[in-house]
């Protein structure tokens, strides 16, 4: 009959949660007490069966004193709880109507020991892996006991100072500490902590009303009711061991596998589920079957945290259908839409056919539809000219769905996949919807620690907040009509975003050094938008909802779409245009190449056959190539006129081979031509083709910009005219490389800023060392009229911090209105960043100085790191840029993928023979000519000097490569401009016969070669 009542009593519960009970806090209640009553109703049937078999003879056995047993003591007129042979008095917080844990072997186990140990007056340890209810169980003894907890996320940013601040506070109020990620202080504040927790311990022991604490002038009042607890992730990275004074003050408790299935029945119980034994178990083998057979992916997590946030959705839906709706239907439904944001693409048919096993009644299920969101993501796609692409339009949903039920979520993927649209669009959907919604992004990773949450004063302890800490601050206020998400916009690794831990999971609050404590307020939303998550540790992966964006939910074709769309804006006879240009398109890069092997497109055959210097994904290939189309098409826009059709494919031919061979070597750029011949030869378009003699190819010819047929025209360098005083070393002399570099610098600086696609005015030049990179920049720039556009140098190395980077460009600028700032005069001004990939790679494998530099393109601007700003946006208007780099490879570094997308990248390739021959050609015409005194025949042998230094600098080049042992067997152009600087030097009137100058030109490469050299076989060779 006991049982029955039990059972009966539970069915009424269970229909009670699914009604309307008016407030969220009558339904975490009525949530509580089926969470209780199963427990109590399962330790009835244990127990009573144990009595049966005789198993249990009174209430002194073991299996009843291990419970969680409440007494009412009449003597003493308290309530008293019991927890095996510990009793404790309860403390009569008031903690208001808080949510209680599931009940289950594993909870049992840890309130024994840590009541064990607060019983031996020590601290309690709960030890194990991310999301098995460490912290929550811990909270969950102190609401048991009617004892506050006040959670510390602890970073190595505490000193022993701040900890000591801490306990006392602990031991004059009588409350429990609960130290989460207890071993990420640093070791020798740990060594500190040690002697101030077994002061404690022994006071307790001596039952002390006041003791000495460590550090301290007088006694400290001492609550008997203080406790302590750490929590930690043994092994993860960015955490230390414990030192063995500190070891022996705390109980550890392992907490590894938590009882799921126990924890799904329980919960689908209290959300209302009747059909819970059943559903429970097809969810618990489902998430194990997830776990091993999916690809292992960084930002997986099938844990705790997860099934939570599954199981609240499922209660939500499930009261918002009819009550007659299948259950098994509404679980399947919200399992799917819930796991699919964050799987890869190559996973979702895995998943979807673990679905299908699992629940073979359920035919797949139509997703539940969000009508003012999808109208109105579609309106805003309109609006904003984009092109509505269903996989992409998919992740905007799924953002919204993790927003509704996470308060911390990260958009993952690749540079150019849409992460900043997605967050963009359905902020401003909801905005439009009724409910305002703002964004403050920040770049954490272009700042550091300190400077993002906040540093005391070693000698002051003044504290002076960070950025991040600031802006937490302002948004997380409820009188704000407006819900914020701050967007953390940086690479994730397991320091900075470790200290968010208590903000992501349910404690919902900051903890700072200084210990402050500021909690989130429900008006604010926490956001990372991350390229991947290689370095974020589970702890981080668990907390958070993660939104997973591939490369092909987005791809190519959208961004040409979108494109297309906004070229009619422009100007009335654009849509002309587009009518041309959008069949050459699907001609060229969508269909098939002739003879592509396995390859169904243009970009899967480079894919395939060609090796880039550097690697940069699709989007940045066809960004480059649609930038370049624009900036050629501006002066048509400009003057209102189209083109013949044959001109825009001589336009497109440009701009298709400048993005997809732009990062190419000569041989590659060779091979990738041969190849679009062939599909210009198979579309009948052989117009497009440039009249290329031997060894020519397209890269040596423009549409001429100044005839309206755009004919091709070679590029021609102007004539070198020299100075009147020959200083070598800053000559600076066009060839053909340089002048086309200089043309794609100068149409992509007058080009527009656009957002999509993205166009930042900005240029990279990448290349292999003595490409004249920089000679080619600074040429650019001298040609600048300093009276509109000023130019400033920078060049960065390993020991550049991105807080000194800050600070060269903030020289550079003053202050125009309020918070925004320009160059002097209002000008514009052009930043050459020269060696933009030498800054120091850190130990996560991020380049910091490189995230300020995208933030500084990106948002036009950084945060003010000045004690009283921190926290505004330092807005910085006309600036633009030029890069030059590396190739990387082979010890150099690369740039971050998220900023090579800010710019138009292409490679500088060493100069022909005939680029040589003309430019040491025009030196020595210029240093033996008559006119300086030189003999005829001194002049005549002067002009087959050039061809023959080539052919040794070659010869060397070819013959001796670097090794190992000899790796400084390098020989660029530098070495062969020695040579001649050699000869340079020498008066003309020494050089009075040919034997003399054959003397002093071989004496220049012995110089210069054959010093380099290390071997006497190879000074032979």
């Amino acid at each position: 009959t006991t049982n029955k009542k039990f059972v009966q009593m539970l069915s009424d519960l269970v229909a009670l949660c699914l009604t309307d009970l008016g407030s969220k806090m009558n339904r975490t209640k009525f949530e509580t007490l089926v969470t209780v009553h199963v427990h109590q109703k399962d330790l009835f049937q244990e127990v009573w069966k144990k009595v049966k078999d005789g198993k249990v003879k009174d209430e002194n056995d073991f299996e009843w004193l291990k419970q969680t047993r409440c007494y009412w003591k009449q003597d003493s007129d308290n309530a008293v709880i019991s927890i095996a042979d510990i009793d404790f008095v309860y403390s009569y917080e008031y903690l208001g109507c808080k949510e209680r844990l599931v009940i289950t072997a594993l909870t049992d186990r840890c309130y024994v020991t840590q009541s064990q140990a607060l019983g031996m007056f020590f601290g309690g340890a709960p030890a194990g892996p991310a999301g098995t209810g460490k912290t929550e169980t811990t909270k969950d003894m102190g609401r048991t006991l009617g004892v506050f907890v006040v959670v510390t996320n602890c970073s190595d940013q505490h000193r022993f100072r701040d900890m000591a601040k801490i306990f006392k506070g602990l031991c004059m109020s009588g409350l429990w500490g609960c130290f989460d990620e207890f071993n990420r202080i640093e070791l020798e504040v740990l060594s500190v902590v040690a002697m101030q927790v077994e002061s404690i311990c022994s006071a307790k022991r001596m039952a002390l009303k006041t003791f000495w604490f460590p550090g301290e002038v007088a006694p400290i009042k001492l609550v008997p009711a203080v406790g302590f607890f750490i929590t930690m992730n043994p092994g993860y990275a960015g955490r230390q061991e414990l030192p063995e004074n500190l070891k022996v003050l705390f109980r550890s408790v392992a907490m590894m596998v938590p009882n799921r299935e126990t924890i799904m029945k329980v919960k689908l119980a209290s959300v209302g589920y009747s059909m819970m034994d059943l559903l429970g178990k097809k969810f618990c083998i489902l998430y194990a079957l997830c776990e091993q057979q999916l690809s292992k992916q960084r930002h997986y997590d099938f844990g705790l945290r997860n099934i939570l946030s599954v199981l609240r959705t499922s209660g939500t839906v499930k009261r918002s259908e009819p009550p007659d709706t299948d259950e098994e239907m509404i679980f399947m439904r919200t399992v799917r839409d819930m796991n699919l944001s964050k799987l890869v693409a190559d996973d979702v048919p895995l998943f979807r056919a673990l679905l299908k096993d699992l629940f073979p009644k359920v035919t797949d299920p139509p997703k539940k539809v969000y009508t003012n969101i999808e109208e109105g993501t579609k309106a805003l796609i309109k609006k904003n000219l984009l092109w509505d692409w269903d996989s992409w339009m998919l992740k905007v949903i799924q953002l919204y769905e993790t927003s509704l039920v996470r308060h911390g979520f990260m958009l993952v993927g690749p540079t150019l996949c849409g992460k900043t649209e997605i967050a963009q669009i359905l902020t401003t959907c909801m905005t439009n919807d009724g409910n305002p919604h703002r964004t403050a992004i920040m770049n954490p990773k272009a700042i550091t620690d300190s400077q993002m949450y906040g540093v005391k004063d070693p000698v002051s302890e003044e504290w002076t907040p960070g950025v991040f800490a600031s802006i937490w601050q302002r948004y997380n206020n409820r009188a704000l009509k407006y819900t914020t998400w701050i967007i953390c916009d940086g690479p994730v690794d397991a320091i900075w975003i470790e200290n968010l831990n208590t903000v992501l999971d349910d404690n919902k609050i900051l903890t700072l050094a200084n210990a402050d404590r500021i909690p989130m307020t429900d008006n604010c939303k926490i956001v990372f938008e991350v390229q991947d998550l290689r370095n974020a540790s589970p702890a981080t992966v668990s907390r958070a909802g993660i939104i997973y964006v591939s490369a092909s939910d987005l791809g190519w074709e959208p961004i040409v779409q979108a494109w297309l769309l906004r070229r009619p804006e422009l100007s009335a006879h654009r849509s002309a245009e587009v009518d041309i240009l959008k069949p050459l398109f699907d001609r060229w890069l969508k269909s098939t190449p002739p003879n592509a092997g396995a390859a169904v497109d243009f970009f899967d055959w480079n894919m395939r056959n060609i090796k880039k210097i550097m690697e940069a994904n699709d989007s940045i290939v066809i960004v480059t190539v649609l930038n370049i189309l624009s900036a050629s098409l501006k002066q048509c826009v400009e003057e209102n006129i189209i083109l013949a059709e044959d001109a825009y494919r001589r336009v497109l031919c440009f701009a298709v081979m400048w993005g997809f061979g732009g990062l190419l070597e000569p041989e590659e750029r060779k091979k990738l031509w041969d190849k679009f011949v062939e599909i210009l030869e198979d579309a009948k378009h052989k117009d497009a083709i440039p009249p290329c003699s031997e060894g020519q190819t397209v890269f040596e010819f423009v549409p001429d910009w100044t005839d309206k047929a755009r004919p091709w025209k070679l590029w021609q360098p102007s004539e070198w005219k020299p100075p009147k005083k020959l200083q070598f070393s800053a000559l600076l002399i066009p060839t053909m490389d340089s002048v086309r570099a200089e043309y794609l610098m100068s149409i992509i600086s007058q080009h527009d800023m656009t957002r999509n696609p993205p166009s930042f005015k900005s240029t990279m030049l990448v290349g292999a060392p003595g490409t004249a990179k920089t000679s080619t920049a600074l040429m650019y720039i001298s040609q600048f009229s300093q009276d509109t556009m000023l130019s400033k140098r920078l060049n960065l190395s390993s020991a550049t911090t991105p807080h000194g980077f800050q600070k060269t460009i903030e020289a550079e600028i003053e202050r125009k209105t309020g918070k925004t700032f320009c160059p002097p005069g209002g000008k514009k001004m052009t930043v050459f960043i020269d060696d933009a990939s030498m800054p120091i790679v850190n130990l996560w494998g991020d380049q910091v100085t490189n995230e300020l530099t995208r933030q500084l393109i990106e948002m036009s601007g950084f945060y003010f790191l000045d004690k009283d700003k921190r926290g505004d946006f330092k807005s910085i208007e006309g600036l633009q840029y030029i890069g030059a780099m590396g190739q990387p490879g082979g010890g150099k570094n690369d740039i971050p993928n998220r900023l090579k997308s800010k710019f138009l990248t292409f490679n500088m390739v060493l100069p022909s023979t005939i680029s040589v021959d003309s430019i040491f050609g025009s030196i020595m015409k210029q240093k033996f000519s008559a006119k300086a005194g030189a003999k005829p025949a001194v002049m005549e042998l002067s002009k087959k000097l050039c061809a023959a230094t080539v052919d040794v600098w070659d010869k060397v080049k070819r013959t001796l490569l670097p090794t190992p042992l000899r790796f400084h067997y390098i020989f660029n152009m530098r070495d062969l401009s020695r040579v001649f600087q050699g000869i340079m030097e020498c008066p003309v009137d020494i050089v009075t016969d040919e034997t003399t100058l054959v003397a002093l030109w071989r004496h220049e490469n012995t110089r210069v070669f054959a010093d380099k050299l290390c071997r006497d076989q190879d000074k032979l060779h």
